[in-house]
């Protein structure tokens, strides 16, 4: 986009946040469907549909010279907008339908360690990501990049070829139209004041956490004195962090009660934000950041975990994609935040937006007993 748009940073920046836009139209219907059809291959046909975008997309680049000044070939900026938009239509169908195969896969004792090495997915590629992306490019060219991305998505259809969902209760095909099959989620998730709560407590990660590792290269280079690409090495701690975490909730569970647990998470990742804000020192900010990735990683875990068990699995698509909308948020909470680091300064408004998750975050300590008293 940046070669295409003569590096156009807001047309850059755009284009790869409206991929989790389409969650907040197409999440709640893909989590109908996964209450009446088979989750396994709703999400191999999903997976295979993204292969065949990403092929078409891989042909339109490999005809375009990127590096001729203007760039020529059939290759237009609007091109990958609607590639993105087209990719987030499938993310949309394919997060919430994993997540609730994971119950589906394992004995609902071990759903805790199961969601950890699921979840763990995320920060190591936060890691090991742009590395691989930088030694492909290096080695095989950019050119060859989307190829590469349709292959992993027909792997992936491959690895779901065996998989067997032993777990997921068996019930008759639903009566109810689609509709009503998403009145009767909404219904639910208003009625039951715990999974109400619990989604709830999930949308400060997503309007706060996950922003603030999105403009690191902003406080990198205006507070720290570093280089943009020191951003890059800061949301690897972010990555290591959330990796240790895993390890140990896959290894030793909680420790403490999965509701306390959660609630921690959330509090110590507002606390090392604002710790983070106030940081002058390269080395203090990894370590903040770091501390963040370990408690948003534990109340992920935890948030999710509890929210599987007390949900029926008959109600579990739906519940699950009412659970992810705020992911569909993050893009313009991103938005946002920029641009109140734009008008005013990093630490400013890392500490306003910190200070004010941290006071959401305690005054859900004092008033959602439920999720307290959750083991």
């Amino acid at each position: 986009m940046l070669q295409l748009t003569n590096g156009n940073a807001f047309l850059t920046g755009t284009v790869v946040g409206i991929r989790t836009l389409p969650i907040l139209i197409i999440g709640p219907w893909a989590g109908v469907l996964a209450d009446r059809i088979d989750r396994r291959k709703l999400v191999m046909t999903t997976q295979m549909y993204m292969a065949v975008a990403a092929v078409i997309f891989a042909f339109l680049v490999l005809a375009t010279d990127l590096d001729a000044d203007p760039v020529t070939g059939p290759l237009q900026w609007w091109y990958a907008f609607i590639y993105m938009g087209v990719s987030g239509i499938a993310h949309s169908i394919v997060q919430p339908v994993r997540q609730t195969m994971v119950p589906n896969t394992v004995p609902m004792r071990d759903l805790g360690a199961a969601l950890a090495l699921n979840g763990m997915a995320h920060p190591s590629m936060r890691i090991v990501g742009p590395a691989m992306g930088g030694l492909l490019i290096a080695t095989l060219g950019f050119n060859w990049n989307f190829f590469i991305e349709a292959a992993a998505y027909v792997i992936i259809v491959l690895v779901y070829l065996p998989m067997k969902l032993p777990y997921r209760e068996d019930r008759p095909p639903s009566e109810l139209s689609i509709l009503a099959s998403m009145r009767e989620g909404l219904a639910y998730v208003v009625k039951e004041r715990t999974i109400l709560q619990l989604i709830l407590m999930a949308f400060i990660p997503n309007l706060i956490f996950q922003p603030v590792v999105f403009v690191l290269p902003i406080f990198t280079t205006q507070v720290l004195g570093r280089g943009a690409d020191a951003g890059g090495i800061l949301a690897g701690a972010v990555g290591a962090g959330g990796i240790i975490a895993a390890i140990i909730i896959a290894s030793r569970g909680f420790i403490i009660p999965r509701g306390p647990a959660t609630l921690a998470g959330l509090i110590g990742g507002c606390v090392f934000i604002l710790l983070f804000s106030q940081s002058t020192w390269y080395f203090a900010s990894m370590g903040c950041l770091a501390g963040l990735g370990f408690f948003q990683y534990i109340f992920r875990v935890g948030n999710n975990t509890l929210l599987q068990t007390i949900v029926p699995d008959a109600l579990r698509g739906r519940v699950m994609s009412i659970y992810m909308l705020d992911n569909g948020l993050t893009p313009l909470a991103t938005m946002g935040i920029s641009f109140l680091i734009h008008v005013w300064s990093p630490a400013g408004a890392y500490t306003t937006l910190a200070s004010i998750s941290l006071v959401l975050a305690l005054l859900q300590l004092a008033f959602f007993r439920r999720v307290r008293r959750l083991e």
